[in-house]
C-alpha cells in the first residue's frame, strides 16, 4: 500500500483517514467528467453543483484527492499569476490585464468565504506577502517596479516598496534591505483545503473516483484500466501530470520543486523572526524561493527542483537527496538563526510549465474537452478563478470572468525531446548563474541574460 503520508509535510499532518476511495469500475455516466481532483478539478465540480445542484459530476483521481501540486505546494493562496504584467505593459491589453489582476486579487478573499461558508478549517491567514532584496540592484528594480505598477493603475492597498526598517517590522532577514509588498496572499495548510474540498464536492452530489488513472481521453469519454465514464463534458484539471496522457504529452512540461520543513520553532525565535501575521516571503531570484509560517510554528520553504527526460513524474524522494541541502542553504542564507535547527521534512513534487509561461483555458463546444492549467506553481489561488471560469463556459453563464484574457487561449506545443530536455535544463542553468552573479554583488552576464531570453 503506497504511503500517502510520506510524500508531504502537509499529507502527514492531516487528521484524517487518507484511506482511496473506490475506484472506478465498469461503465458509467456523467454530464461532466473531470481529470484530477486536485485545486482545479474541485473547484470547478464545486462551481458547477453551485450553479446546478442535480448536474451529475464525476472527478477521476489517479491517486487520492490532492496527491499532486494540491497537497504538495508551498500554501501561499496569490492573487497573482504569471503572464499578467504582459498584459498590463501593452496599452491595448491593459484593460483586459486590469481586469484579470482584480479578479485574481478577489479569489483569495473568495476562498477564504468559501472556506468560512462550508467549514474548511486550512488555517487561512491574509497576511500579504514580502519579496525581500538582499542587494543594491534588487532594491532599485523592486523601487521601479511598484513605480511601474502606480502607473498602471494600482495603489498602494496592493503594491508598496517597504524600506529596511519597515521590512524588519514583519520580518528580519540577513542583509534585507527592503521588500515589495503585497497584501492579496495567504498563508494556508494546502493539503487541508484540497481535502476539505473533496469532502464538500462529494456532499453536494459529486463522485470522486480514486486510484483511477485515466488512459484514453475521447469526445465524451474518458477510460481508466476498470472502467469508463461517458459524459457530456470531459475537463482536464491534470496540471503537470498533463504529459502522461496519450495525445497531450507536449501540452505541459513538468517541473519539481523542493521544499524542507524545520520542526516548531521557539517563542524566542519567532521573536527574533518576525512574520507575526504569517506573511509569506520570498526573494526575487530567477529561481523561485518561497516561505511561510505554519500555523504551528514551523517554518516550510521551498526552491529549485529539475525537468526530468521526456516529462518525467517523481513523487518520492530520499530525503538524503543532496538538492534538499541546497534547499536549506537557501533557507539559512536568508535566516541564519535557523542553522542549528532541525528540518523535520523534505519533499517535492512536480509543477505544470506551460509553453508560452502563461496560464490558459478552453472549452472547445465541438470536441466537448475543457482544459485549463499551467499556473507554473502559482496556481493555490488561480485555479479557484478557472474553477469558476470553467463552471461559468460548461453552464452557459455569460460572466465578466469568461471574458478575461486567458479564456479560449489553449496551449501550444512543446518541442520534441531531446530539445526540450535541452531547453528547459539551459533554462535552469542559465538562471542558476545569474542568481548567483547578483548574490555576489556582481553585474548579471548580459550574455547569459541574452540567452536567457531566447530560451
Amino acid at each position: 500500500m503506497r504511503d500517502f503520508r510520506s510524500e508531504s509535510f502537509w499529507l502527514s499532518t492531516l487528521d484524517e483517514d487518507l484511506a482511496l476511495r473506490p475506484a472506478l469500475e465498469g461503465l458509467e455516466e456523467a454530464d461532466v467528467v473531470i481529470v484530477g481532483a486536485g485545486y482545479t478539478g474541485l473547484w470547478t465540480a464545486y462551481y458547477l453543483l453551485e450553479h446546478e445542484p442535480g448536474l451529475r459530476v464525476a472527478l477521476c483521481e489517479a491517486g487520492i484527492a490532492g496527491i499532486g501540486a494540491s497537497g504538495r505546494n508551498g500554501g501561499w493562496c496569490m492573487g497573482m499569476a504569471e503572464g499578467v504584467e504582459p498584459l498590463l505593459a501593452d496599452p491595448e491589453t491593459r484593460e483586459g490585464g486590469m481586469a484579470l489582476s482584480r479578479a485574481l486579487f478577489d479569489c483569495v478573499d473568495e476562498v477564504e468565504r468559501v472556506c468560512e461558508r462550508e467549514g474548511i478549517d486550512c488555517h487561512f491567514k491574509k497576511g500579504g506577502t514580502l519579496q525581500v532584496a538582499r542587494v543594491e540592484k534588487q532594491k532599485e528594480e523592486q523601487i521601479a517596479h511598484v513605480a511601474q505598477m502606480t502607473d498602471w493603475g494600482f495603489s498602494p492597498d496592493d503594491y508598496q516598496w517597504l524600506s529596511e526598517s519597515e521590512l524588519n517590522e514583519r520580518l528580519r532577514v540577513s542583509g534585507g534591505l527592503g521588500a515589495l509588498y503585497s497584501p492579496h496572499v495567504a498563508a494556508i495548510h494546502p493539503a487541508r483545503l484540497v481535502r476539505g474540498l473533496a469532502r464538500v464536492v462529494e456532499s453536494r452530489g459529486g463522485r470522486i473516483f480514486e486510484n483511477s488513472a485515466v488512459r484514453q481521453i475521447r469526445p465524451g469519454e474518458v477510460e481508466t484500466d476498470q472502467g469508463r465514464i461517458q459524459a457530456d463534458w470531459v475537463v482536464l484539471a491534470t496540471e503537470a501530470y498533463t504529459a502522461q496522457i496519450p495525445g497531450y504529452k507536449r501540452r505541459m512540461a513538468p517541473i519539481h520543486s523542493m521544499m524542507v520543513a524545520t520542526e516548531p520553532l521557539s517563542a524566542d525565535l519567532w521573536e527574533e523572526i518576525g512574520l507575526g501575521e504569517r506573511e509569506t516571503f520570498a526573494g526575487p531570484e530567477l529561481i523561485a524561493t518561497y516561505g511561510q509560517r505554519t500555523a504551528d510554528g514551523r517554518i516550510a520553504y521551498g526552491s529549485r527542483g529539475l525537468y526530468y527526460y521526456g516529462s518525467g513524474v517523481r513523487e518520492r524522494f530520499s530525503p538524503t537527496d543532496p538538492i534538499f541541502e541546497q534547499v536549506r542553504e537557501s533557507l539559512i542564507s536568508l535566516l541564519p538563526l535557523l542553522r542549528d535547527v532541525e528540518i523535520t521534512h523534505r519533499w517535492g513534487g512536480p509543477l505544470g510549465l506551460p509553453r508560452d509561461r502563461t496560464p490558459a483555458l478552453s472549452a472547445d463546444r465541438e470536441t466537448r474537452i475543457a482544459m485549463a492549467g499551467g499556473y507554473l506553481g502559482e496556481g493555490v489561488g488561480a485555479s479557484n478563478l478557472m474553477g469558476r471560469t470553467l463552471a461559468d463556459l460548461l453552464s452557459g453563464q455569460e460572466t465578466d470572468r469568461v471574458r478575461l484574457p486567458w479564456v479560449g487561449k489553449g496551449f501550444s506545443q512543446w518541442e520534441p525531446e531531446p530539445l526540450r530536455w535541452m531547453g528547459i535544463t539551459a533554462a535552469r542553468t542559465a538562471m542558476d548563474r545569474l542568481d548567483k552573479q547578483e548574490a555576489a554583488g556582481g553585474v548579471p552576464s548580459r550574455w547569459m541574460e541574452s540567452v536567457l531570453d531566447r530560451l
